[in-house]
């Protein structure tokens, strides 16, 4: 159980979910606190909007006080009248204490709600502030309040009110609303924890599998040239153990030597084929007419008949058309070779290419021994090959087709593979192009 803990603590997967997990829970706390403090600098605004509605209107305000029964207990307000037309539309929770010039209640309002102990001064002039005070059942309320200047005031005696609105419910439903919010968020916190185990193994599966592909690839190098140098080495010594032979003597040891050593240089320049495509091909796009499949099918044409094949071509492109000159030529000739290679004596090969507005066609087909279904799956992988002995003996790698298969991805083309009737392989690629669309004449 520990060992697992441990490989699980240090394995790349867990190093990338503590990132991911990291992220998620700085982006919903940082979400969490931003809604909390809007709720809450929100909270009180409406009832501050309220107070400040209130205190300019102070005669208003009197009349409030004189229209509610505590007026009946402040003798020094007997003889005010209301005035019907200067009311205010305010709340049942809205309390008002009036204030002569030395800051005594002359109305003390509702015993009950406790507001009648509060001492003021004319510090808390004009300035919002919110205060708690305990009800007649021992609970606490709290209120918004605010005291104001009354002089304008009909009659002498009122000097200054204090307007109280109570806020206990607002917030209790805010706290509710609040806790509603960090549940809300908790739970999407935890979602971010399956949500980074995901992204984790998602992240991590490419790397893995780029790694793995150059582990494999640095392994099937390092074999391939194990053979070559293994060769060397013996006929380098066999030459040195016999130090008064002739050149004709060791002529043998000599060619095989630089035979070998012509391999080595062609899988090396595979190799550096192979890792500049891995790197990322920039297509270079310029113009390539008919005359380039003509000059580059004769130069195949000689090839073949070197080699004691047939080869027939058919160019079917008749106008100009826009794409990688270079790496179109080393496909053509890549698939071009790899048929040589394959075929037996007299064999036959076949080249077409052709084009529509978007779309270069080119076929390969040869008339070879052909490729196994579970082959084909297959041929495009690096140094994977088919008949490991023919193979060698013909002077291939494995590298080839999965060099035709990185251009075609670069060129935004397909290459497939498939039965030639009634003996052979075909291999069809189609590459995305762009023409002028004027035709040559």
């Amino acid at each position: 159980m520990l060992n697992k803990f441990k490989t699980t603590w240090y394995s790349d997967n867990f190093s990338y979910f503590l990132r991911n997990f990291g992220v998620f829970t700085l982006i919903f706390s940082a979400m969490t606190l931003i809604i909390l403090q809007v709720m809450r600098s929100s909270l009180y605004v409406s009832v501050d909007n309220k107070i400040t509605e209130l205190s300019q209107k102070p005669s208003s305000v009197i009349n409030m006080v004189l229209r509610r029964e505590e007026v009946n207990f402040a003798k020094d307000l007997q003889g005010y009248q209301v005035d019907e037309s200067d009311l205010l539309d305010v709340s049942a929770n809205t309390e008002v204490i009036l204030f002569n010039k030395d800051y005594e209640a002359i109305t003390t309002g509702d015993n009950f709600l406790g507001l009648n102990n509060l001492a003021f001064d004319k510090r808390q002039m004009n300035r919002i502030r919110q205060v708690q005070v305990k009800n007649g059942y021992g609970g606490e309320e709290t209120y918004r309040m605010m005291v104001f200047p009354c002089q304008d005031a009909k009659g002498s005696l009122v000097k200054y009110a204090a307007i109280f609105i109570n806020t206990s419910q607002l917030e209790q439903a805010n706290l509710s609303h609040e806790q509603v919010v960090i549940m809300v968020m908790v739970s999407f916190w935890l979602l971010s924890v399956v949500a980074s185990i995901y992204l984790a193994s998602v992240s991590v599966k490419p790397l893995l599998e780029s790694m793995q592909k150059q582990k494999s690839f640095v392994e099937n190098a390092s074999h391939e040239l194990r053979t070559p140098l293994a060769v060397l080495q013996n006929r380098l010594e066999t030459l040195f153990r016999k130090p008064e032979a002739t050149i004709m003597d060791s002529s043998e040891s000599i060619a095989s030597s630089l035979e070998e050593v012509r391999n080595m240089r062609m899988l090396t320049t595979n190799l550096l084929n192979l890792a500049r495509r891995d790197d990322g091909i920039t297509p270079e796009i310029v113009d390539v007419d008919q005359n380039f499949f003509n000059t580059t099918f004769t130069n195949y044409e000689m090839i073949a008949t070197e080699n004691g094949k047939t080869f027939r071509f058919q160019n079917k492109i008749f106008r100009t058309i826009r794409t990688d000159k270079t790496l179109l030529k080393q496909l053509m000739t890549i698939l071009f070779d790899n048929a040589i290679k394959y075929t037996d004596e007299d064999g036959e090969i076949e080249l077409t290419v052709s084009a529509n507005d978007r779309t270069l066609f080119l076929t390969v087909e040869d008339n070879g021994a052909g490729i196994r279904n579970e082959d084909k799956k297959r041929v495009f992988d690096r140094f994977y090959r088919i008949d490991k002995a023919r193979t060698r003996q013909k002077g291939g790698f494995g590298l080839g087709l999965s060099l035709a298969k990185q251009i075609v991805e670069a060129l935004k083309g397909t290459i497939t593979v498939k039965d030639n009737k009634p003996r052979g392989t075909i291999f069809e690629v189609k590459i995305a192009i762009k023409t002028d669309n004027k035709k040559k004449k």
